[in-house]
């Protein structure tokens, strides 16, 4: 019995910990990124370090469910209800994983400021998008330049990275300075200037020549869009840089 029993236990232990453990890969840090200054902004189990934007009541509408941030399906006209990060950053790079369903809208927003309606009012948006699916306000298909990862409704996406709707995408976004960049499943899909010459001609031929403060804050919080579908997400960690 005694020779059997550690190794018979040491087995178990090590099964049991390997299973607990394998659906836990995500919404973690290897020492490596911890060493590097990488900032988990999603748990895993909570809301933690999320609120919603102008104080808006989260509670019931964005939820975690098996390790996964997921904005519930509601009906049809029903407020939307988007939500920011406590902390502002500057320069940084953030990383998120995200998948959507069949017609799903929704973004992933930065240097996002309170006080207008809208967070995009303020933050620049990396577009999240079922491309082929979603249909406008008008019942039409929105063409590439607000397709994922484009720079959006500004250029289009170098190409469409995007994975087959219900599977899951990598999303990436870096700033530097006014340098900004996009990625996608390992691709860069967008890269603009802002403030620059042709960016600010760009603006003036869009419908953000009307927003006074697009763009314009220099940092701010990440935001996450409520466009009225569901749409889930994990694995979102930042680096400041």
């Amino acid at each position: 019995m005694k020779y059997y029993t550690i190794p018979f236990l040491l087995i178990s232990f090590v099964l049991l910990n390997g299973c607990s453990n394998a659906p836990s890969g995500h919404n973690a840090l290897s020492s490596a990124e911890n060493a590097d200054g990488w900032k988990l902004l999603f748990d895993g189990n909570s809301l933690n370090g999320w609120r919603g934007y102008n104080g808006v009541e989260i509670e019931g509408i964005w939820i975690v469910k098996d390790g996964v941030l997921h904005l519930v399906g509601r009906e049809k006209g029903s407020p939307h209800v988007n939500i920011i990060t406590e902390s502002v950053y500057d320069d940084f790079d953030l990383r998120f994983d995200w998948k959507v369903e069949e017609g799903t809208n929704s973004g992933v927003m930065f240097h996002v400021g309170e006080g207008p309606k809208q967070p995009y009012l303020t933050g620049p948006e990396y577009q999240v998008l079922d491309n082929f699916g979603f249909r406008s306000g008008k019942g039409l298909p929105v063409g590439p330049v607000e397709h994922s990862a484009s720079h959006y409704a500004i250029e289009s996406a170098v190409s469409d990275e995007t994975k087959p709707i219900g599977e899951w995408n990598s999303g990436q976004i870096v700033v530097k300075g006014n340098h900004v960049e996009y990625w996608l499943n390992g691709v860069k899909t967008a890269e603009y200037e802002i403030g620059s010459a042709h960016w600010k001609e760009q603006i003036a031929n869009s419908k953000f020549k009307k927003w006074e403060s697009y763009a314009s804050l220099g940092k701010g919080h990440i935001g996450l869009q409520d466009h009225g579908h569901r749409v889930w997400f994990r694995d979102l960690k930042i680096r400041e840089l």
